[in-house]
């Protein structure tokens, strides 16, 4: 089914009314009226500054320490990167920008991160669909395994389809696969994110993610060819995994490894098309 996402301005959004209508039910959400005042000072020599972890830059983002002085931050997210059930990363603020055109892949986002997307500049089109009724993904992966014109099927997918502009925030939770595509000359964006420290029990996504930990676990070997760090998993590692795992057993972690197997022809029917999108998005990254 289509669905309308909720918008609530940010005068009239309460902390608790977010963790308990948004959080923890993990329902998208855009706050308007967010301050975007300083996007103009967004400068080369303030991403060089500001964003130094360039390992980072060609899958999408520059990466950065949390500055608790920001402005751009409302005051209910630090409240949210406050909590004891949200996990951190020493590096948990974002920038990515894009010229108009720039088109992601369907995935959803690794290390089950909760994002915080606050548009700067220019505007966006999103497509988000629900973990509840999810895209194939490729094996071990967390990219969708769609074609290029591929279009959500009401019948079939829950989805919301929407434009954020500059001082909007969209709050992305963890596992809503999604794409993205540029709609303005300059785009930029803030992004914060969070790990929750619980496991997400009732959806594919979040029963996969699970199971591929307790794989990844039992197999370390694997995570060497895997892009998320395992050791340093939603910023705290071994104790969200263990906390993450502890439903899942060997017959889950067996079922979960010919769930993956079994998506490798539609893999291989479609790796060329998915590489051309990958090498697409690469090569325009940062392009403003």
């Amino acid at each position: 089914m289509k669905c309308t996402i909720d918008k609530i301005p940010l005068s009239e959004m309460s902390y608790d009314t977010f963790v308990t209508l948004y959080l923890l039910p993990e329902k998208p959400l855009i706050i308007t009226g967010v301050d975007s005042a300083h996007a103009n000072g967004i400068t080369s020599e303030h991403v060089k500054n500001l964003f130094q972890d360039e390992s980072k830059k060609s899958i999408g983002w520059y990466d950065a320490p949390l500055n608790p002085s920001d402005k751009a931050i409302p005051s209910f997210l630090h409240d949210v990167l406050a909590r004891e059930d949200m996990s951190v990363r020493p590096l948990p603020m974002r920038l990515f920008m894009q010229p108009n055109g720039h088109k992601t892949l369907y995935h959803y986002d690794g290390n089950s991160l909760h994002g915080f997307n606050l548009q700067m500049k220019g505007k966006k089109r999103w497509c988000l669909i629900s973990p509840h009724t999810p895209l194939t993904s490729a094996p071990l992966m967390f990219v969708s395994l769609v074609g290029k014109n591929f279009v959500p099927d009401a019948e079939y997918y829950d989805y919301y389809e929407f434009e954020t502009v500059a001082g909007e925030m969209l709050f992305l939770p963890r596992y809503w696969i999604h794409s993205v595509s540029t709609q303005a000359e300059e785009n930029i964006n803030y992004n914060w994110v969070v790990t929750p420290t619980f496991p997400h029990k009732t959806s594919p996504l979040g029963r996969r993610e699970s199971e591929l930990l307790f794989l990844r676990k039992k197999i370390p070997f694997l995570n060497r060819f895997l892009v998320d760090s395992y050791g340093e998993y939603g910023g705290a590692g071994e104790s969200i995994v263990e906390e993450y795992i502890k439903d899942v057993g060997y017959i889950r972690m067996c079922t979960r490894i010919c769930k993956e197997i079994s998506t490798l022809p539609k893999t291989l029917f479609l790796m060329k098309e998915i590489k051309s999108m990958a090498s697409e998005f690469e090569e325009n990254n940062f392009k403003v």
